[in-house]
């Protein structure tokens, strides 16, 4: 049976005389389908390439140069011949009396010019010898020496001679026909009177035997 809707302008001839009611059909008519939308091309922009600069190599600081030293010539130096140091002269003793000093003083030597006096000698009649401006070579001709009788030492150990001998204090001690004696040195016979009568005892001996 084919469902149709009553035409209005026939139900409205039919019914003339009659208020009409039209009832809507329950059919509800199809809802149009919505054509697809179009897609609205997109217009292109185009996007200028914005150069992007490549990044500057970092300039290389070279280092100041150092100043390259100028090589110093030396010239070559002559050999010198070796300065040879003369050999000392040996001591010639002329007297039979050797005194022995260390660095006396001139009241030292005024002393010692009494003490020679009281023997009947004088400093120009002895070989004095001040054994700190004597080397010790020049000592080796002591004991073969002739003229030296008598050897006075003040305060002055023959080691320092290079002569081996132990002599006691104001007492003779003959070696090799020597007479050694052994003092105080002058600077201590200035104002002792025991050291000088000693002196003046162990000087006769020397003298008179």
């Amino acid at each position: 049976m084919m469902n149709s809707s009553p035409d209005p302008v026939f139900l409205q001839q039919l019914f003339s005389d009659e208020q009409l009611f039209l009832i809507p059909s329950e059919h509800v008519p199809a809802t149009p389908v919505a054509e697809p939308l179009q897609t609205v091309p997109q217009t292109a922009v185009a996007v200028a390439a914005i150069p992007v600069e490549a990044p500057q190599p970092i300039p290389e600081v070279q280092k100041p140069a150092l100043p390259i030293p100028t090589p110093v010539v030396v010239p070559p130096t002559e050999k010198t011949a070796p300065v040879q140091t003369p050999e000392p002269t040996p001591l010639r003793f002329q007297h039979q009396l050797l005194v022995l000093t260390d660095n006396p003083s001139e009241k030292d030597l005024d002393l010692l010019q009494n003490i020679l006096k009281s023997v009947g000698l004088s400093l120009e009649s002895v070989d004095l010898l001040d054994v700190s401006q004597t080397l010790l070579s020049q000592y080796q001709s002591l004991l073969s020496s002739k003229a030296v009788h008598h050897v006075l030492s003040f305060g002055v150990p023959l080691k320092k001679m290079g002569i081996q001998v132990f002599l006691m204090p104001y007492q003779i001690r003959p070696v090799e026909e020597i007479n050694f004696v052994m003092v105080d040195h002058l600077k201590d016979l200035h104002e002792d009177k025991a050291k000088k009568k000693a002196l003046w005892t162990v000087l006769k001996q020397l003298f008179t035997a």
